[in-house]
């Protein structure tokens, strides 16, 4: 069968367009729950849509892929949905700022929250798809739909009448630049260098005395409640009991001993405010004091301040400066110190306050065994990664707070009364709700009678949704024989970041046991980030992030993909670019392109300098030698005419008996390696096998066959070229889906009759390959290899032919290396070649080259 339909250039772009239409309207990726083989489903991250996808993406999603694809290939049913994360701050941010309307208008602010959802949702969508993403697009789900926020609000019934759920007014991490309470996993430490301001504090009814604490916090004076030395500190132990005025505040407080003063910091002495951090609040509780707060939930001061309507950092430099006045600043030094910030959020990442603000929490802290059980019955990929869970939950000694201070998210269905805080609950036949707008089941208070019923304007943390993504896409509440099959009776696969380890792995195995009785996975597959040029996390607030539509018209998907291959396990993996000018093609220093971006206006910048992506152009280029040399063998089907590619594998020539067998031990690695999801060496086996083993050593090998008088030796020649080099293209459609579509369509379709490369199954082990044949192939191919390097040594050309090779071999292969002289000689271009058993010969000329072979015991004498 001929096809000259087989171009000289990969033309990707249009390739792409043509593979994702045609699968679309094939169904070659949908799901077919009646399917063969046991189900494998795969929980995909649902990203946030607040923007579209960026290479932190692709390297995640890319993997994702090679998951569903390697394991449909070995036989599996693979149930391979994707959803989005529709909810959460972002996404308000970015509609206040795009179409200037506050949250205040509720109605119309949430109509723009959608709009602009389903516009990311469309073009992430397309991304997706421009990627050569396999899901099937029939299951997706979204967070914000009234099917999955149904899903949401019955779980949070659930979890009230099991007394995991309540309402309670308690310090908790505030962001007061978002102005939203945030959970402690949503939080980090940042080391800055501040000030340690050393503050005289007069002892009552003693004149002229003070006693001195250090703090980084001068601003928190007028919330001070106490006052605490260590109790074996000798140097204050006569204070013990004694009180302190507080200026600013004129008030009095005791001084309290406690152990877990550090008599190593400031001066040994702190003072507890409400709250400054974690210890404060736990002094609060242990001694029962007082409570004041002097915060607002947008960053000023309060009421209860003098410096009302200040912001804090205003505050800090006034009350500062009034205590210099009162001559109560003693010194002030620099001091490098770690402060809590809102880190999940790059685009924040200011500091946290401790506001005490009535709050909605997850008992979580009682049931931290259960999920460390469930995280130790996981296999994780790599093992390494389960120690930050298993850290976690160790450590954990706060409950979870849902609630936040938001509109756009699922609204926490439940009403309270304010006179006396009684909930109110919905049924179950009412969900969802928006308690906002809709009445409570009853017009009373059932605890106090009271009339005042509210309903509850917080909105869900955006993990308490995506915290039952496994029971969402196994249509948990609305399909029992779906969820048994994609759920209860399948392996679960959990694929996801490291940085989210602790947010959504942590509360998705704990809400999913708790909800069903059974850990939701089988395993999870773990990813690192990628790194802009400058090495940090890609962000959108740094400035350093790579769109998949800034290189994917320059260089493909399956260029991509390779370097998401690339990657390692677990490991944060750097995408690289360097400027050059574009006219000399000449790299050029960062500190020259800041200047230029200055200088001038953007469309003369980019006239002028362009990114180089060194990654993808090496990803490109083994694209190009993959087209190159299943275009020889097309060149070649169309003068040979074969009706099938079908190989008797026992009768294998010896060069064709090697690269087979070689092929088999490199798939066995290949399978191993992708078993374990090591995506990284499996492909760096894979490329310098097809690269310098099938296209330089095999190809090279057999070739002369192709044009050989005999029409049987030209027919399987090229019949077992096919053969073995389609069981490659098969691995490589896991990789690269465009190429290898692209290629078989043209190649291979006519003989293997699947309307798709990417039904097909892993490749098999060929079998009853000849072992003499084999080790007389490896003999052959190591022999040529030396002969090329030899004529690479005296600069001859490989295409030139060389006068006389004499080969003396001190071994049994003599005679069997005599059947495939011709193959060396056609090969390597050689005019006479003999080869001899007999002790070193004497020539009548000088050889201009002897070289001996230590592998194959064997001396080569090569006259040009």
């Amino acid at each position: 069968m001929a096809n000259t339909l087989f171009p000289k250039r990969f033309k990707f772009n249009k390739v792409q367009k043509k593979w994702i239409s045609y699968w679309r309207e094939k169904g070659i990726y949908d799901f077919d729950i009646e399917g063969k083989g046991k189900i494998f489903s795969i929980d995909t991250p649902p990203p946030f849509v607040s923007g579209t996808l960026h290479l932190g993406h692709v390297l995640n999603h890319s993997w994702i892929d090679f998951v569903a694809r390697y394991h449909k290939m070995k036989g599996k049913n693979v149930y391979f949905p994707q959803g989005f994360d529709c909810h959460g701050l972002p996404v308000e941010l970015a509609v206040e700022k795009n179409y200037g309307i506050s949250k205040d208008d509720r109605e119309r602010f949430l109509e723009k929250c959608v709009e602009w959802v389903e516009d990311n949702i469309s073009n992430m969508t397309k991304q997706f798809d421009d990627l050569g993403y396999s899901t099937d697009w029939k299951f997706t789900y979204r967070t914000m739909d009234e099917n999955y926020k149904y899903k949401v609000q019955k779980s949070l019934l659930y979890f009230y009448e099991k007394g995991w759920l309540y309402r309670d007014k308690f310090p908790t991490h505030f962001c007061v630049n978002c102005e939203t309470s945030v959970a402690k996993a949503e939080v980090g430490y940042q080391e800055e260098e501040g000030k340690l301001w050393y503050i005289k504090l007069p002892l009552v009814g003693r004149d002229d005395e003070y006693v001195t604490i250090a703090t980084t916090r001068p601003e928190m004076m007028e919330s001070c409640v106490g006052v605490f030395i260590h109790p074996n500190d000798d140097r204050y132990y006569h204070l013990s009991a004694a009180e302190v005025e507080l200026p600013i505040a004129n008030r009095t407080v005791r001084i309290r001993t406690d152990n877990n003063v550090d008599m190593t910091f400031g001066t040994g002495v702190v003072y507890c405010c409400t709250y400054g951090d974690e210890t404060d609040i736990k002094w609060k509780l242990d001694y029962d004091l007082d409570e004041i707060q002097i915060f607002t939930k947008n960053g000023l001061m309060n009421e209860n301040s003098k410096y009302q309507e200040l912001s804090i950092e205003q505050a800090r430099e006034k009350i500062v400066n009034d205590l210099e006045v009162m001559g109560l600043i003693e010194k002030i030094e620099t001091h490098e110190h770690n402060i809590i910030i809102h880190s999940e959020r790059s685009s924040c990442r200011r500091p946290i306050e401790y506001l005490p603000v009535d709050q909605w929490f997850i008992n979580v802290k009682d049931f931290t065994t259960e999920i460390i059980d469930s995280a130790e019955s996981m296999d994780w990929y790599p093992e390494k990664h389960k120690q930050r869970l298993l850290d976690w939950a160790e450590g954990l000694d706060w409950n979870w707070v849902i609630s936040r201070q938001r509109v756009f998210g699922t609204p926490i269905p439940f009403w309270y009364c304010s006179e006396c805080g009684q909930i109110l609950i919905p049924e179950s036949k009412d969900l969802p709700l928006d308690p906002v707008i809709e009445s409570p089941p009853s017009n009373k208070c059932p605890n106090c009678d009271s009339s005042n019923i509210i309903g509850e304007e917080d909105v869900c943390d955006c993990w308490v949704d995506s915290s039952i993504t496994p029971l969402a896409i196994a249509k948990w509440l609305e399909d029992d024989v779906f969820f048994t099959k994609t759920y209860t009776n399948a392996r679960v696969h959990r694929p996801q970041g490291y940085e989210i380890i602790r947010t959504w792995l942590f509360y998705t195995l704990f809400r999913c046991k708790k909800l069903t009785g059974k850990a939701p996975f089988h395993e999870t597959m773990i990813n690192g980030m990628v790194a802009g040029p400058d090495g940090r996390k890609m962000s959108k607030s740094y400035g350093n992030v790579v769109s998949p539509d800034d290189v994917l018209p320059e260089y493909g998907a399956d260029a991509i993909r390779q370097w998401a291959a690339m990657g390692s396990l677990g490991d944060d993996y750097p995408f690289e670019y360097n400027w050059i000018n574009i006219h000399n093609k000449q790299p050029v220093s960062d500190e020259k392109i800041n200047k230029e971006k200055k200088q001038l206006s953007e469309d003369k910048f980019f006239k002028k300098y362009r990114k180089r992506y060194d990654q993808l152009i090496g990803a490109s280029r083994f694209l190009t030698k993959i087209w190159n040399a299943y275009r020889f063998l097309n060149i070649n089907l169309n003068k040979i005419e074969i009706t099938d590619i079908n190989v008797n594998i026992e009768e294998l020539p010896p060069i064709d008996s090697y690269f087979y067998s070689q092929f088999n031990e490199v798939m066995a690695k290949v399978e191993e390696l992708f078993d374990n999801y090591n995506w990284h060496e499996a492909f760096m086996i894979l490329r310098p096998f097809f690269w310098n083993e099938l296209c330089d050593n095999y190809i090279e090998a057999i070739k002369y066959k192709f044009y050989s008088d005999d029409e049987t030796i030209r027919k399987n020649a090229l019949k077992q070229a096919l053969t073995l080099f389609y069981s490659i293209l098969r691995i490589f459609g896991i990789i690269m889906p465009f190429i290898s579509e692209e290629i078989y369509s043209i190649l291979y379709k006519d003989f293997i009759g699947l309307d798709s490369i990417h039904q097909e199954t892993w490749p098999k082990n060929f079998q009853m390959i000849s072992a003499e044949s084999n080790e007389l192939g490896r003999h052959v191919i190591s022999l040529m290899k030396s002969l090329r390097k030899f004529k690479s040594k005296l600069q001859i050309p490989l295409n030139q032919e060389i006068n006389k090779v004499v080969i003396l071999l001190k071994n049994d292969n003599q005679n069997q290396m005599k059947n495939i002289i011709d193959d060396i000689k056609q090969t390597i271009r050689i005019k006479d070649l003999s080869i001899i058993m007999t002790e070193e010969p004497s020539f009548k000329a000088q050889p201009d080259l002897k070289e001996v072979v230590e592998e194959l015991d064997a001396t080569i004498f090569l006259f040009k």
